[in-house]
């Protein structure tokens, strides 16, 4: 009966060996994403196309359901479509949205930021969607544009 139950151990412990582990630290990093409330592995991931399961073994997360305000979170360079659903606030601006703010945008006209703009009064001034204003301009923070910049109003 020993000699059966190290037999196992033998086995269990080369078959281990055999297995190759792929390492998050060989993915090339996007950024960093810190957890704020109401937000999920999955929205984090549809804000930047990237694979939520990815997100978690890259930050050690075992149980994609729980993560915590505050956690800071490497967003890893994995594409994926993710299922519909709620979009966190990007933090940072991706390769892929620089490509496609670019291409999808083409400017009306330019507006100088000056004390007092915001870009929910730009966009009722100009009548355009915020959004569209902040992906054009490749603006992660919707409350934040400093003023002496010039921006694209599509």
């Amino acid at each position: 009966m020993k000699r059966i139950l190290r037999l196992v151990v033998l086995i269990l412990l080369l078959s281990c060996m055999l297995i190759t582990p792929v390492f998050a630290e060989s993915w090339i990093l996007l950024g960093n994403h810190t957890v704020r409330t109401g937000e999920s592995l999955y929205c984090i991931g549809r804000a930047y196309s990237v694979d939520p399961w990815s997100i978690a073994t890259q930050n050690g997360i075992v149980n994609v359901n729980l993560i915590h305000i505050g956690d800071l979170l490497g967003i890893p360079n994995v594409p994926a479509s993710v299922p519909p659903g709620p979009v966190c606030e990007a933090q940072f601006v991706t390769p892929m949205m620089q490509q496609m703010s670019a291409a999808n945008c083409t400017c009306r006209q330019n507006h100088f930021v000056v004390t007092g703009d915001t870009l929910s009064h730009l966009a009722v001034n100009y009548n355009v969607d915020m959004q569209a204003i902040a992906t054009c301009n490749q603006i992660v923070n919707l409350d934040l544009i400093y003023i002496g910049d010039t921006l694209c109003i599509p």
